[in-house]
């Protein structure tokens, strides 16, 4: 390959869309050199490969002369240039030198140099690869090298706002450091180092989302004694100047985006596996006031960015979750250096220890006003209250004088601990050194909260995100400027909070626009935002990124004859083309039904419609992403009481989703790949009717609505059963056709409709009935069952009880291994599930395995209503995935949830003829127990 060619392969690896909004650095190997090029190469060695691009680096782009430092200004000067010989210019031409000039660093050297000793390694790197030049500082100048990492940073960050990635471009004026400190920031943190910092933060006692000062941090990391820092790194560390400054920037932004999680990774050969380690989370401490008693009241929340598990526990308190990351209130009683700890689940939650605290009002938090909540920031404008030790009370009494009258004063109140002392405040005009929460920042941050993200820097626009100014002293004036004009429009200020400003209800879809302040300029200048808006983007889901699964719902990879996409079974059998199917009467019936009136149809946007409109902008997503969306419409809608388990109806509702047909869900990868929208036959008595399955968004529904009466055709909007209203599923979306048989019963009006809206029309086969027969039966899959790795790498373990039909925690060190199903997991939307049969261990998806398990102890728990038609499922038993989906594609509706006998079940309904007791035998070995529902 020539120099472009290369430049194009390394830039593609560093900046692309999947490392949208994350730091890069240039760090690579000789090894990952050779390998990020090897598909280039179909007979390539690894040295040859490695020359191959040494030559390129000697020739650089046509024309240019000098040495490799002379070769990089060249490239650079070409940046503009949109080709070159026919070879496109995708990335800035000089990414490959800048690369190049980092190798040094960690390639191919002796360790016979000092540690900031550049120049000689880069000379002896040179030689070492025959290349005969000797470099020095004067060649960095004279070709202004400094340029390329500033034009750089400007073209991730502000040419393509962070799209595929950020670059950080660290200033260095000392003159030993002004050249090669840029170098030295590239590969002081190498990329393994940086992927194991969570579990250096919870070794050196590091609490998240917690204030920590730079020398605080800086002297943990150099006193740890622990191998989790290369040498080199804590070298530098040790020094200070700018390099270990800018390193303890990076493992400070690392810090502020740590979850808690510390899981280790473990390479088995060409396998990542996951070892479980504790989460750490932090306690805030919160107080309530009551003024009239003048008595103040303490306890605490937790807070952590990762889902909570639906069983997690600390002592006597379950139920934990609330919103957003806070926990329900823990009313417990104060005490400094406080510890929780769920030794099941591996959830660790610290209240650290500190001389000063400082409290808002937790409503700023989306939380009860009730409460004044714990925060590491010293605000301008907010109202704010100062718990510190008694030690500490000096220094901020006479902190207290620099404050306006009546802005600070000494709280005196009943409940306060012992040796503590309470101060409120308002509007500080200095802080105080000594003390480092209390510093006053003056450097002005700009951010978009309270929105849902579709990306990294766009929003949806259904509810507009907030303008939140970082140490705002409440008199900037905001304005919102679109990307290539020079209007200003202000916006007003949001009344209840100093710092937030207000959108314009009418901002602009699919256009890029800044946030500014007049007269002033800070971080978040730069970034330019948009909104993005759902509608029409169901038509445009792409269905060719839909997974291929085999009839046990497994997703595959290789070719296949018949597999399912979807909804939908790729050459189906007979039996469900309609031309075949014994039971097409069900879906076609030659009853006739006229009407003379079509009434128009409304569509409400509530949370269910809102959630699925998101998922169809998004098109593809993950499980985190799924869970983040449907936690901000909950919030909407819904409070958080005592009794509602949030994690658990996240993870049902996405459950539903897949088996409605909206989406496909692989719980084993967490991917979500929404389907392309379709209309499909569902069993009716008279005429013809279809159910819309798939993607929809709020202005597909409302063409249909719109266009379906110049069809003589019927809209019907039902809403789920309320027994599913937290579960936040959209409405069934059906039509109804009239006509005589003349009139093919109206099937010719359904068929232009869909023409004309370009929606896929199913009306040559029956899906409900094609997923069922494609479906695998018990038999076929405990017969392929294979064997897999025992070791749970410190996963939690529940264990599968066949009487209460739950997986239940396993906490002994033994289990029976002649027959147990279990279940694993990581974290809340990761899990693996093992079936040991005996002393053999199984891979095996959750649903079949759950009936394998039934059969083996000989247990049926389907109930069968033959008159009504109705099936009840145990909630805690879902069919597998084809059989689910089979049968919620009936109605569109997912079952209503009932308590029966005292149990608790799913019933599904309008499965006449369909799912009859003699396939619940066959397909699941469970003999349906008929009973009345």
């Amino acid at each position: 390959m020539n120099y472009l060619q290369w430049n194009n392969v390394i830039s593609e690896y560093f900046f692309n869309s999947a490392n949208v909004g994350k730091y890069i650095h240039l760090y690579l190997t000789k090894n990952d050199i050779v390998n990020i090029a090897r598909r280039y190469f179909t007979d390539g060695t690894e040295e040859k490969i490695w020359t191959d691009f040494i030559t390129s680096i000697k020739r650089g782009i046509p024309g240019s002369t000098g040495n490799i430092i002379a070769k990089a200004k060249y490239a650079y000067d070409k940046r503009n240039l949109v080709k070159i010989d026919s070879i496109e210019i995708k990335y800035p031409p000089y990414i490959a030198y800048l690369v190049f000039i980092v190798l040094p660093l960690i390639e191919g050297v002796e360790n016979t140099y000092g540690t900031n000793n550049y120049y000689d390694r880069l000379n002896r790197f040179l030689r070492n690869n025959q290349i005969n030049e000797i470099i020095g500082t004067n060649d960095f100048r004279n070709n202004q090298i400094n340029y390329l990492w500033s034009d750089l940073g400007n073209w991730a960050n502000f040419k393509n706002n962070g799209d595929l990635g950020l670059f950080k471009v660290v200033p260095f004026t000392n003159t030993n450091w002004i050249y090669v400190g840029k170098v030295f920031s590239q590969c002081v943190l190498p990329p393994k180092f940086l992927n194991r910092l969570p579990e250096l933060f919870e070794y050196i006692g590091l609490v998240p989302d917690t204030f920590y000062e730079d020398r605080f941090l800086q002297e943990k990391i150099k006193n740890s004694r622990t191998d989790l820092i290369p040498k080199s790194t804590l070298d530098f560390l040790k020094k200070d100047d700018e390099l270990s400054n800018s390193i303890i920037q990076t493992i400070q932004r690392q810090y502020r985006k740590w979850t808690g999680e510390t899981h280790e990774e473990i390479e088995e050969g060409t396998t990542l596996r996951k070892k479980r380690n504790y989460i750490v989370a932090p306690l805030f401490l919160q107080f309530k006031v009551n003024t009239n008693d003048e008595e103040i009241k303490f306890s605490y929340r937790m807070y952590s960015s990762n889902d909570y598990p639906e069983d997690l526990k600390f002592d006597d308190y379950g139920n934990l979750y609330e919103i957003n990351g806070w926990s329900k209130t823990l009313p417990l009683n104060f005490k400094e250096g406080l510890e929780l700890k769920d030794n099941f689940n591996k959830w660790i939650a610290k209240f650290p220890d500190r001389d000063v605290r400082l409290f808002v009002s937790a409503g700023t938090q989306q939380l009860s006003n009730d409460f004044w909540i714990e925060t590491d920031v010293l605000s301008k404008t907010d109202r704010m209250f100062l718990l510190c030790k008694n030690g500490k009370q000096k220094a901020i009494e006479d902190w207290g004088k620099t404050f306006s009258s009546g802005n600070f004063k000494k709280e005196d109140f009943e409940g306060l601990p012992e040796n503590y002392s309470l101060f409120w405040f308002r509007n500080p005009t200095q802080g105080l050194s000594e003390i480092s929460i209390l510093t006053l920042y003056t450097e002005k941050r700009i951010e978009l909260v309270g929105g849902l993200k579709v990306s990294f820097r766009t929003y949806t626009n259904d509810f507009l995100p907030e303008v939140e100014i970082v140490n705002s002293d409440g008199n900037e004036k905001v304005y919102l400027q679109y990307k290539g004009t020079d209007e200003k429009i202000f916006l007003s200020k949001k009344s209840s909070l100093n710092n937030r400003w207000l959108l314009p209800g009418k901002t602009a879809i699919d256009a890029d626009f800044y946030i500014k302040a007049e007269n002033e300029n800070f971080a978040g200048n730069e970034l330019a935002y948009n909104l993005a808006s759902s509608d029409n983007t169901a038509l445009k889901v792409d269905g060719s990124k839909l997974p291929k699964r085999n009839s046990f719902g497994r997703n595959i990879i290789t070719d296949a004859e018949q597999y399912c996409l979807g909804s939908n079974i790729v050459n189906p059998t007979k039996p469900s083309k309609r031309v075949f199917c014994p039971l097409s009467w069900i879906f076609a019936s030659t009853n006739q039904e006229t009407t003379t009136t079509v009434s128009t149809a409304v569509f409400n946007n509530h949370g269910g419609n809102n959630l699925c409109n998101f998922l169809s902008l998004k098109g593809m997503l993950t499980t985190e992403e799924f869970f983040k969306a449907f936690e901000f419409y909950f919030s909407k809608e819904f409070s958080i009481t005592e009794n509602i388990n949030l994690t658990k109806l996240k993870r049902a509702s996405l459950n539903f989703y897949d088996f409605i047909g909206i989406l496909d869900y692989d719980y084993e990868t967490k991917n979500i790949v929404l389907n392309p929208p379709q209309f499909i036959f569902i069993p009716t008595t008279q005429g013809r009717k279809v159910l819309l399955i798939g993607a929809r968004d709020t202005a597909l529904i409302q063409i249909i609505i719109e266009k379906a009466p110049s069809h003589n055709l019927q809209v019907e909007i039902t809403k789920q059963f309320s027994s599913n209203e937290r579960l936040l599923l959209p409405d069934v979306i059906t039509i109804k056709a009239f006509g005589t048989s003349s009139e093919n019963y109206g099937e010719r009006n359904l068929k232009a409709l869909a023409d004309e809206l370009q929606i896929k029309f199913s009306n040559d086969y029956f899906p409900q009935l094609a997923l069922q027969d494609f479906s695998a039966n018990i038999a076929d899959y405990e017969s392929t069952l294979q064997e897999t790795n025992e070791n749970d790498y410190g996963w939690a373990r529940y264990v599968f009880n066949p009487d209460t039909l739950k997986f239940e925690k396993s906490e002994t060190a033994n289990f029976d291994k002649s027959f147990s199903l279990l279940e694993y997991k990581l974290n809340e939307y990761t899990y693996q599930h093992k079936l040991w049969k005996d002393n053999k261990c199984y891979q095996v998806d959750m649903n079949w395995g759950r009936f394998v398990a039934l059969k083996h102890f000989n247990k049926n728990e389907i109930l069968f209503d033959n008159t009504s038609q109705k099936v009840a499922i145990p909630v805690a038993m879902p069919l597998p995935r084809l059989l689910s989906e089979s049968i919620m594609l009936l109605s569109g509706l997912a079952p209503d949830f009932k308590e029966i006998n005292g149990k608790k079940y799913r019933v599904y309904e309008n499965v006449i003829g369909i799912f009859t007791q003699n396939l619940f035998r066959l397909k699941l070995g469970q003999t349906a127990i008929n009973t009345i529902l």
